[in-house]
Formats: C-alpha cells, sequence, structure tokens
C-alpha cells in the first residue's frame, strides 16, 4: 500500500511540475508579448515594398491577410469570426481585407454604383479573382513567411511608384490567441502617412496673416494624394458613415477596377431652369444641396478660371443676386449677413460651404470621379471645379 501511495505521489508531484512549467512558459510568453505591446511591436515589424503594377490602388487604411501557404487553423480562426473583425477594424476607420471572402463575394447594386457612378443601372455585381499568388508577383522586396497582416504605409523615398507596406506575423499559437494579436495589432495601428520627404502631409503651419485664414484651412480632400477618398473626416457623421457603410459593403471595389469592363467616364453636369443640378451620364444623377451652399457652387461654376479666397469680397453682391434667383424671395438681413461671412477670407464660411458641397457629391459617388465635380486648389491659390467646360451646362444662369 506504501508503494502505491509513494507512486502516486510521485505522479502527483511531475504533474504538477509539468503544469507550473506550463503556466510560467505561458506567462513569460505573455510578457514578451506584453513588452513588444508597449514597444508597438517595432522588433517584430518586418516590410514589403510592391512594384507600381500591383492590381489595385494601394490604400492607407487597408488591411490585407497574406501567407506563403494555407494555414488552416488561421484562416478557420477569421472564417469564423469575420464580421468581429471587420467591426473592430471599422471602429479604427480601417478595412479588413481577407482575399478569399472578397474573390466570391457578390456586391450590392448601391455599393457597385457608388464606387463607378458611369455604370448602367443593370449592372449587378463584381467577382472578384485577386489572388495572394498574384499579389506574390509584384513583390520586390521582402517575402511572405507566413500567414500575416500587410498595411501601406508610404511611397519607396527612390522610387515614389513602388509601395511599402508594414508586414506583421500573424502565429496560430494557443500561448497568444489570435484574438489579442488582432486586438495589439489594431491598438497600434495609424495612418500616418508619410510622403518622400518624410513630412506628413497634414501638417500646417499657422496662417501668415489674417486674410489667409479661410484659405490656409481649406481642405478638398486632397492632401493625402492616394487616399483622398478616405479624407472625410469633416463631414457630417451621416455622411462619413454612409460612406464607410457602402464602401464596407462594397468590399474594397477600388481592388476591383481593373474587372469593371464599362469604361471609366466623367458625366455632364446640368443645371436646369430651376436651378435643380443634374448628371445625366450617370443615371441621371440629382445633386441636391440647400440654398448657400448651391448659391456658392454655382458663383464658382460661372467662374472657370477661379476664385482665389482673399478676392471673395469682390463677388459679394453677384453671390447675392445668385442666392436670391435659387430662392426667389426676399432677401432677409440674416442672408445678407451670412453671405458677407462667405465672403470674408478672415472667417472660416467658405469652408465650411465648401465641405457641404463636397459632400452633397461624396454622398452619390467615390473621391474618384466626385473631385472633379466639387472646389478644389492649392493652398494660396485660385480654388475652381476642374470639371472640363464642355460637359457643364448653366441653362438657370
Amino acid at each position: 500500500m506504501s508503494t502505491l501511495v509513494i507512486i502516486l505521489a510521485a505522479f502527483a508531484a511531475i504533474f504538477l511540475a509539468l503544469l507550473f512549467f506550463k503556466r510560467m512558459r505561458k506567462a513569460k510568453c505573455r510578457r514578451v508579448v506584453s513588452l513588444a505591446e508597449q514597444q508597438g511591436h517595432a522588433n517584430e515589424q518586418a516590410s514589403l515594398l510592391f512594384d507600381l503594377n500591383i492590381p489595385f490602388t494601394p490604400d492607407v487604411h487597408d488591411v490585407i491577410y497574406v501567407e506563403n501557404e494555407y494555414d488552416s487553423a488561421i484562416n478557420e480562426y477569421i472564417q469564423e469570426h469575420y464580421e468581429e473583425i471587420q467591426q473592430q477594424f471599422l471602429s479604427k476607420k480601417a478595412t479588413f481585407i481577407y482575399l478569399p471572402k472578397l474573390c466570391g463575394q457578390e456586391v450590392s447594386k448601391e455599393a457597385l454604383h457608388y464606387m463607378f457612378p458611369f455604370l448602367q443601372q443593370k449592372s449587378s455585381f463584381v467577382n472578384g479573382n485577386l489572388t495572394i499568388e498574384m499579389l506574390k508577383n509584384h513583390i520586390l522586396s521582402g517575402s511572405i513567411e507566413g500567414p500575416a497582416l500587410i498595411h501601406f504605409v508610404r511611397m519607396e523615398a527612390e522610387n515614389p511608384s513602388n509601395y511599402y507596406y508594414t508586414y506583421r506575423p500573424l502565429v496560430a499559437d494557443f500561448s497568444v490567441p489570435l484574438s489579442e494579436q488582432f486586438e495589439w495589432y489594431l491598438k497600434y495601428l495609424t495612418f500616418s502617412y508619410q510622403g518622400k520627404s518624410g513630412t506628413s502631409f497634414n501638417a500646417l503651419s499657422e496662417p501668415k496673416n489674417e486674410d489667409d485664414f479661410a484659405d490656409h484651412y481649406f481642405n478638398d480632400g486632397s492632401d493625402n494624394i492616394l487616399f483622398a477618398d478616405k479624407s472625410i473626416n469633416d463631414l457630417k457623421d451621416e455622411i462619413r458613415q454612409r460612406i464607410i457603410e457602402l464602401r464596407k459593403r462594397g468590399v474594397q471595389l477600388h481592388l476591383l477596377n481593373e474587372l469593371v469592363e464599362e469604361q471609366p467616364t466623367l458625366s455632364r453636369l446640368v443645371v436646369d431652369k430651376d436651378f435643380r443640378i443634374f448628371l445625366p451620364d450617370y443615371n441621371n444623377m440629382e445633386i441636391t444641396m440647400s440654398p448657400l451652399p448651391k448659391a456658392v457652387y454655382l458663383l464658382f461654376l460661372k467662374h472657370p478660371e477661379g476664385i482665389a479666397f482673399k478676392q471673395l469680397h469682390d463677388y459679394y453682391d453677384e453671390l447675392l443676386g445668385i442666392y436670391k434667383q435659387i430662392s426667389n424671395r426676399v432677401i432677409e438681413l440674416n442672408i445678407k449677413s451670412s453671405i458677407r461671412d462667405i465672403t470674408d477670407p478672415t472667417k472660416n464660411s467658405i469652408n465650411e460651404k465648401c465641405t457641404r458641397i463636397r459632400e452633397a457629391f461624396l454622398k452619390q459617388f467615390d473621391y474618384v470621379y466626385a473631385r472633379h465635380y466639387f472646389i478644389t486648389g492649392k493652398r494660396g491659390e485660385p480654388k475652381r471645379i476642374t470639371l472640363p467646360r464642355e460637359l457643364v451646362d448653366l441653362q438657370a444662369l
């Protein structure tokens, strides 16, 4: 009996020792990850460089899952938690791109026409065939060693036509659950795009004088070059959420540009006798605005050469006249005051109206095409609408 007790005690001691060792190993692993978490995974971050022929437009808000060979554990986790992962990324204003999901999914007609407004109503959906193997053909440096998340951060300094991506490995290791790996990745995900000079395009100095105020803070969404279509932070919440939701439902259709058979085109813009704005070649889409932003928009349509914000005071009477035609009523004192604010370059009213104009188009279709229709321009230069004049039909003015 004593021998049996000794044997059982020995087995118990071995079991406890193994359990202690396992817990210590797990705790050590978690301490290492915790340290990496504090450092933003700086020492674990690799990179990939893609050539200019990569079959989609790189976007700083997209994070793509890649692997060198099929990893069943990670793929099963992603497929089982796909909606949850998507929501996690959306909460950071990012989009999780899982190519197997992208390549077999039907796209809603609404999302399709938002991304490609020139498509006819009969168009239904796009079925993609972008694969990880296709991506590998465009790698210039670095390699896909295993499951990982890649994220576009900048153009290559020596050759601005090449695209630099960070590479963060994923490991199907029970000591660090995949859910935590995704959480830690998102915790340190940033969208601070750096150009060739290394200076952020979002950096602004202070305006030189009061007359530069409106011009200095003018934003047409184009500061960030490749991903200007995501510069929507100053739009109304409902417009911003609509754009995010359409992109989510469209599963990042900009990845599939090459698969759309119809040739991209700009639509004619018609302002009819009732001052309604239509785009006939985009399924006769109507662009709606409230009277004050519409008056500003028509003023810039009438001046294709552009208007410098510091000269806006010269257009007070003309803008007032346009508003009177649109509203078809007696101008009240508060309207005169509002138009005076719009034409005052020391105030921000003109920027607010330009933002309302921009969102009127962006809520209907993607920035790639919308940018030709709203007011754009560099700081210190006249602002204008770049749509070719042969496509503009002003029936009301």
